[in-house]
């Protein structure tokens, strides 16, 4: 049975979805009976979307209306891979494909689709089951070339393969395989979703662009998919929309709580993050300090690890982009956070401590971050440079020239680390701190060079505009002046 479906026209789901939800249009001819495919569709959609937790409950309902739907388990099972972001629920994923046994019905194509699966949730070390996942999708894919859903869960797997480093060889493969799949259907989420997500680097955003401005409209019922666009947008350095489409995201997510009755964990806090930091680079600190009042709200009153991460990181992108030093804020709970969370908190802690005059508590924070990046080395690439930086700030008023060779060092370091998305960690980026220190060593020259190496890694980043305008004037380079006023323009202004 072939089935098109475009989730506008569902009325009667088990799972409470509203009637004039959007998530894309795919095509996924399949083995199951025609009373279950609104919800084996829609879970294939959700899960496109990442929406993993709904995808799951559509797949249920899928098997529940049909307990012989040999897919609907597959689906299931599935939504507990979750590649782009590292993470599997193994034992759940393995419950769920041994459903699969009930199957009355399977075609050689779907059981294909389940031997993969069968490889994910199998035996094995994870880096070595998501790779020979990501080979048996490959053979899937090239066994069936009409078939765009194996040509999607192929590209997605590739993600997986990568240990969550940038490589550009496969992030381009990918969006060649996702590009194919959009041309063929510009309305697939999957296809969009993937192609942002191969192009979310400073270098390649652009090519993302166009793909950015349709998902938000194809998946316009999906919390993620609004968010998603924001990866482009802010590797652009597009403040305005990396606002807008957080705090669509930030809404439809909002409503999705609301109609499912779900806790605050399922808040959109990804969303709420990043549309904090577009507020923060547009200089309208009132509107970033309003969205640090929700997270601190929740961290408090919940005090979940997923709250409490989220306010490190909100605490400290708010500290050290409006370098209010002075300010009283909630303090960070930082027990068992992850590791951006607890470097973040602990970089912006020391700098407020040198900033502040403070040197014992300086030095306490930095003993504290020595000590964490000694143990949890493993978490982050990062850790290292959130400890050198500083390190030269702790040593720049004494011991400039050995101040510097921290800095450069840090910057050497962060240079090396792939193109990332999204806002910067560490939360201070090193090139930015390195320009700031040589600009306050009266050597404007080398700043200037500094500040456009931040730039390049964080396109139109507030604090590295105006440093780079700063070391410009000092230099007389009027035309960098120019440039510079021009993109700050509208800083501080205007409200959401």
């Amino acid at each position: 049975m072939t089935v098109r479906v475009l989730i506008a026209t569902l009325f009667a789901l088990a799972m409470p979805l509203a009637a004039d939800q959007r998530l894309g249009v795919i095509e996924f001819p399949n083995s199951g009976p025609a009373e279950a495919q609104d919800h084996f569709l829609t879970g294939v959609l959700l899960m496109h979307n990442f929406e993993y937790d709904d995808a799951a409950a559509a797949f249920q309902r899928a098997h529940e209306t049909d307990p012989s739907f040999g897919m609907a388990y597959w689906g299931e099972a599935l939504s507990h891979y979750r590649p782009v972001w590292g993470r599997e629920d193994l034992p759940k994923g393995r419950d769920a494909l041994a459903g699969v046994a009930k199957a009355k019905r399977l075609t050689e194509r779907e059981r294909g689709y389940i031997d993969a699966a069968r490889i994910v949730f199998g035996e094995g070390e994870k880096e070595d089951r998501w790779q020979r996942y990501s080979d048996a999708m490959e053979q899937l894919y090239r066994a069936h070339p009409g078939d765009l859903e194996a040509a999607s869960f192929y590209a997605v797997s590739l993600f997986g393969t990568t240990g969550r480093v940038r490589d550009t060889r496969t992030y381009m493969r990918i969006a060649s395989i996702a590009e194919d799949v959009y041309l063929e259907n510009p309305d697939h989420p999957g296809a969009l979703h993937y192609l942002i997500h191969s192009f979310d680097d400073p270098v390649h955003a652009p090519l993302g662009l166009r793909y950015a401005r349709r998902y938000s409209k194809v998946a316009s019922s999906a919390p993620h998919a609004q968010h998603m666009p924001t990866h482009i947008f802010l590797a652009l350095g597009m403040w305005e929309e990396c606002v807008s489409s957080n705090i669509d995201s930030w809404e439809s997510s909002e409503a999705r709580i609301k109609r499912l009755g779900l806790d605050s964990d399922d808040r959109g806090y990804h969303a709420l993050w990043w549309m904090q930091y577009g507020y923060l680079q547009m200089g309208r600190f009132d509107e970033a300090r309003q969205r640090l009042a929700v997270i601190e709200h929740d961290a408090k009153v919940s005090g979940t690890r997923l709250a409490r991460g989220h306010h490190a990181y909100m605490r400290s992108q708010f500290l050290i982009d409006t370098e209010q030093w002075d300010l009283d804020l909630m303090p960070v709970d930082a027990d068992g956070i992850d590791a951006r969370g607890w470097g973040s908190n602990a970089l912006a802690e020391g700098m407020r401590a040198v900033k502040t005059g403070d040197a014992a508590a300086a030095e306490r924070w930095l003993a504290r971050l020595r000590d964490y990046s000694s143990e949890h080395a493993d978490r982050s690439r990062s850790l290292p440079i959130v400890v050198l930086e500083l390190e030269g700030l702790l040593l720049l008023e004494k011991k400039p020239k050995a101040a510097l060779e921290k800095l450069r060092e840090a910057a050497a370091m962060e240079e090396k680390t792939a193109f990332g998305y999204g806002p910067p960690f560490p939360a201070k980026p090193a090139f930015e701190l390195l320009g700031d220190a040589l600009l306050g060593l009266d050597r404007p020259a080398e700043a200037a060079q500094a500040y456009q190496s931040s730039l390049d890694r964080a396109p139109r980043r507030a604090l590295s505009l105006k440093g780079l305008r700063e070391a410009a004037m000092a230099t007389g380079d009027g035309a960098t002046v120019a440039r510079m006023d021009a993109e700050l323009k509208g800083y501080g202004q205007g409200k959401s």
